[in-house]
């Protein structure tokens, strides 16, 4: 017989389960980054366009085109208008990579208690732990020692 005839359709089920599970895993890692990439590029254009838009005004301060006081307010309104268009895009994007980020955290947190990788407050009472027995045996050792004498 074949192997997968000797299977039963229990265990075909949970192997499909897992690499459809394991498929959503990297779905959802897919889309966070692009979610991110897609956030930063945004946010990289609005300050290209803003350092673009500060040299074309100090240029038209030099030729006298536009006065200083002009200037600084006409900066003050970009900034303004940036920081309101940051917080929109922020917030417009954040729901969605919050649920991405949020879903692959639980997926591999899922994956990590399956494979039996201990957490980092098991490792760090671990740690704790080794730092005791290492202070017990270096008092042994000064015990032994001082008896020796």
């Amino acid at each position: 017989m074949a192997e997968e005839e000797k299977k039963g359709i229990g265990e075909q089920a949970r192997e499909a389960i897992i690499d459809v599970r394991n498929e959503l895993i990297v779905q959802s890692a897919n889309l966070y980054l692009l979610v991110r990439k897609v956030l930063l590029s945004s946010l990289g254009a609005v300050a290209l366009t803003m350092d673009e838009a500060n040299e074309i005004l100090t240029k038209l301060v030099e030729r006298g085109e536009v006065a200083e006081a002009d200037l600084q307010r006409m900066i003050e309104e970009l900034r303004a208008r940036r920081a309101r268009r940051e917080a929109e895009a922020a917030s417009a994007h954040n729901e969605p990579t919050r649920k991405a980020a949020s879903s692959l955290e639980e997926s591999v947190e899922t994956i990590l208690t399956r494979l039996n990788v201990p957490n980092k407050s098991e490792i760090e009472e671990l740690s704790r732990k080794i730092s005791q027995l290492n202070e017990k045996v270096t008092a042994l050792n000064q015990h032994r020692q001082n008896e020796k004498k």
